[in-house]
């Protein structure tokens, strides 16, 4: 698969985790990633980072369940009560211990769903796609972006890979291993990575790699005016009914005024490519399709069909479940359709053997 079908999949799956509540859906996404992990291609390193990124997304889901039973919460279902300090009200609310009721685990369980599929997917792009790839296939007004995302890319794999680097060594001398020595493992391969990583920015600045003139002022106001403009358009058709056609308007304005910055921007930075990678009619078709995706959940969230959203404080009700949401959780699952039945990738070619004539 190309470069740009991964992102668009990320941004599917990212676009359909925070426009949903609820936890039915929620699964359906989950699974789809998982799929999708499993048939994806990995390289050695991008499996260290998936397994490191997916342990990183569980314990975030158990840190969510731990922080709402801490925290306590209200409902109607009262599961149990945890002894805590009766905090003033002046400090905002905050509530340490008190009744946990069903309703707050579940939400809390909710939002670690979501997390643990956003960081899968990250997981599967960051083992499928090498920085690389990234960093040819991007647009040239979002080069410097993309630069800077390609080497934090490169910094977790790295520091995994230093990481399990240390160990080895630490048990080939017979270091003892355990919670205690973990500091001793985690401080040598953070600072390898930063160290690797100011070497790489050094070389490629000394070389002058990404160097651009900077924007001309007009450019830059005019990007800038593009964020309070769709401030201003968002609050207006949220809160303010009477001010939608000025919203639309604003919001056109702000695309202008964006596409204005990027003409500019791309103009300024020319860059020559050793290999094009051409987007095949497929992966075009996938990327349109994922934006397609991407665009009915944010309108099925606004407009409340598809039974996207679930309040589970609203008496603990059943997840609402309709076919029209299910395929659209179910749509995270595409590339397991273009790795599981799509043309396999033609085998690298087998390096010729040199034939060495010995003098008798």
């Amino acid at each position: 698969m190309h470069a740009a079908a991964w992102v668009a999949w990320v941004g599917m799956v990212m676009a359909l985790a925070l426009v949903t509540t609820n936890p039915l859906y929620l699964g359906i996404i989950l699974l789809g990633v998982v799929l999708v992990a499993v048939l994806a291609p990995r390289t050695g390193t991008g499996v260290t980072s998936f397994r490191a990124l997916a342990v990183f997304g569980v314990a975030m889901f158990g840190i969510s369940i731990v922080v709402a039973t801490i925290n306590g919460n209200y409902g109607e279902h009262i599961l149990f009560t945890v002894p805590g300090p009766e905090v003033p009200a002046w400090l905002g609310g905050l509530r340490l211990g008190g009744p946990v009721s069903a309703e707050g685990l579940a939400a809390a369980a909710i939002r670690g769903l979501a997390i643990l599929s956003i960081l899968l997917a990250f997981g599967v792009f960051n083992g499928a796609v090498s920085p690389q790839r990234v960093l040819r296939s991007t647009p040239a007004a979002l080069f410097q972006a993309s630069l800077v995302v390609t080497v934090g890319l490169t910094l977790l794999p790295s520091s995994i890979e230093d990481l399990r680097r240390v160990r080895e060594m630490r048990a080939l001398r017979g270091a003892p291993g355990g919670l205690r020595d973990l500091p001793s493992l985690v401080v040598p391969a953070v600072i390898g990575g930063l160290e690797r990583s100011m070497r790489l920015a050094e070389a490629m600045e000394a070389r002058g790699y990404g160097a651009a003139p900077a924007l001309p002022a007009r450019t830059r106001f005019t990007a800038a005016a593009s964020a309070p403009l769709l401030i201003a358009s968002a609050w207006c058709w949220f809160y303010e009914p009477g001010w939608r056609p000025f919203a639309g308007i604003a919001a056109l304005v702000a695309v202008a005024c964006l596409a204005y910055w990027w003409r500019g921007a791309a103009r300024l930075h020319h860059a020559t490519r050793l290999n094009d990678e051409p987007l095949p009619a497929p992966d075009r078709a996938a990327v349109a399709f994922a934006v397609g995706v991407a665009g009915l959940a944010a309108g099925a969230r606004m407009t409340g069909l598809g039974g996207l959203t679930y309040n589970p404080f609203a008496g603990l009700p059943a997840p609402e479940f309709s076919a029209g949401g299910a395929l659209l959780a179910l749509a995270t699952a595409w590339p397991a359709l273009r790795l599981g039945w799509g043309p396999r990738p033609a085998p690298a070619p087998e390096p010729e053997t040199a034939l060495i004539e010995v003098a008798p």
